[in-house]
Order: structure tokens, then C-alpha cells, then sequence
């Protein structure tokens, strides 16, 4: 069962995905492995495709979350191995808003292949709050 948090940020997530008017079904892939990780049912995640809620606003989170977030956004944007300017676009307001620098966009798409663990250390410096 997913909280208000975990779907906010699937929302964000299939918000990602769509902004390209192009929802690939490897971004729905890596979406619903995420959705895993979050404990969603198929039924939630079925819900959040149909009808995701497109507001942005997200709870407090730790620095920790603020980065698995970031990286799971990135992973969406580079599931389908295009990266739109308008998806670009939005990784860069999303990493804003999660306060990073935008710089971390390009960073993490030039490090995609490097472990969470490895990316969370090398993000600190993009924090910009």
C-alpha cells in the first residue's frame, strides 16, 4: 500500500515519462520496478498510469531520499535511451525543487552506469540547500 509520498513521487515519475507525449514501455518498466521498491500494488501502479496527480508539490524528505529520488528520475529519463529537451527540461525543475543544482542532470546522465551508493557520495556537491 502506498502512502501520499510514494504517490506523489510515481506520479512525478509517469509525469516524467509522458512529458515527451511518448510513455515507452521501458519507462513504464523502470517505473513499475520502482513502484516495487515502494511496495505499490499492480492496482496502484494501474491507477497512477491512468490517472496520475500531476501536482508537484512532495513532503520534507532526508537528503538521502531527495537523492534516490533524483536518480530514479533519471533513471525514467533514460530508460527508452532518449533524452528529450522537454524531459531534460523537466529533470532539471525536478532537481530544483529537490534542491540540487541543475548541474546534477548532466552528471548523472554521464554517470548512469555507477551504484547508488557510488552517486549518492559524488551528488553531495550539487546540494545547493
Amino acid at each position: 500500500m502506498l502512502d501520499f509520498q510514494q504517490k506523489k513521487q510515481l506520479s512525478i515519475l509517469v509525469k516524467i515519462a509522458v512529458v515527451d507525449e511518448d510513455f515507452a514501455e521501458q519507462e513504464k518498466d523502470v517505473i513499475r520496478k520502482i513502484s516495487e521498491k515502494y511496495g505499490a500494488t499492480e492496482e496502484e501502479l494501474q491507477e497512477i498510469f491512468d490517472s496520475p496527480d500531476y501536482s508537484e508539490g512532495l513532503a520534507p524528505m532526508s537528503v538521502v531520499d531527495k537523492m534516490d529520488f533524483m536518480m530514479d528520475c533519471m533513471l525514467v529519463v533514460l530508460a527508452d535511451e532518449m533524452v528529450t529537451s522537454s524531459e531534460e527540461y523537466f529533470a532539471r525543475q525536478m532537481a530544483s525543487k529537490l534542491g540540487f543544482d541543475q548541474g546534477v542532470v548532466a552528471f548523472l546522465v554521464s554517470h548512469k552506469d555507477s551504484s547508488r551508493d557510488e552517486m549518492r557520495e559524488q551528488m553531495l556537491p550539487f546540494m545547493t540547500n
